[in-house]
């Protein structure tokens, strides 16, 4: 009952170890590193991008408000102070105080955007060269895992090809018991019954299910969800 798809997973066992031998490569490795460390950079640049318009629309607003308070603080200067009464010439003074304290406060904002934007710019700068270096590397080690998946190609084609016409001889609903656990990446999916125990985590099976399993000739696994089959 079980020879076939036995056969079947014997198949997908070396299709697995072919795949794994692809998968540790160092170019698969850094191609994927590279990728990761571009797209983390270009997330960042995205994030910078937003930071600095942002900054450099209240670095304007800052700078408008500067000069408004500034030209205030001129019509001042320019007025006549003879024939203003002492009490009037207090509130000026006052008003005048407040204007150039505003002014101070503005100044040290307008210097802190500018500092801001300066580093948002340098961190673009770094991110940028990040993206290009890393591009540069993700198209070195592509052309190197190309030349990897070329030499297994035909190995794992051929046990596909297989796998694929065996397929046509297995019980439909013990093949999809088999792919269904394969999805979970669980392998082997079928195990033997080793003394009274599951051959994959070497659980006990219960007395109970024991009669079950010799009776429908393999049995789900409570623990790791393998089947277990009686050799």
């Amino acid at each position: 009952m079980f020879e076939k798809i036995l056969e079947y997973q014997k198949l997908d066992g070396n299709l697995l170890a072919f795949e794994r031998e692809v998968e540790k490569d160092p170019a698969k490795q850094n191609l994927l590193k590279a990728m990761s460390l571009a797209k983390d950079s270009q997330s960042q640049l995205i994030l910078l991008d937003e930071t600095a318009n942002k900054a450099i629309k209240e670095y304007e607003n800052c700078k408008k408000e500067f000069e408004k308070n500034f030209t205030e603080l001129d019509k001042f200067n320019k007025e006549d102070l003879s024939s203003f009464t002492v009490e009037v010439l207090n509130a000026k003074l006052d008003e005048i105080n407040a204007l150039l304290s505003k002014l101070a406060s503005l100044e040290r904002t307008l210097s802190f955007q500018a500092e801001n934007i300066s580093t948002i710019i340098k961190n673009s700068e770094h991110y940028k060269k990040s993206i290009i270096l890393n591009k540069q590397k993700y198209n070195e080690n592509k052309e190197a895992f190309e030349g990897i998946n070329k030499k297994f190609a035909p190995q794992i084609d051929g046990i596909k090809k297989q796998m694929l016409e065996m397929e046509k001889q297995i019980d439909p609903k013990i093949l999809a018991k088999y792919k269904h656990l394969r999805q979970d990446r669980i392998f082997p999916v079928f195990v033997p019954l080793n003394g009274n125990s599951c051959g994959g985590c070497s659980m006990e099976i219960p007395s109970a299910l024991m009669n079950k399993l010799k009776e429908n000739g393999y049995l789900e696994c409570e623990q790791c969800r393998r089947y277990v089959y009686i050799d």
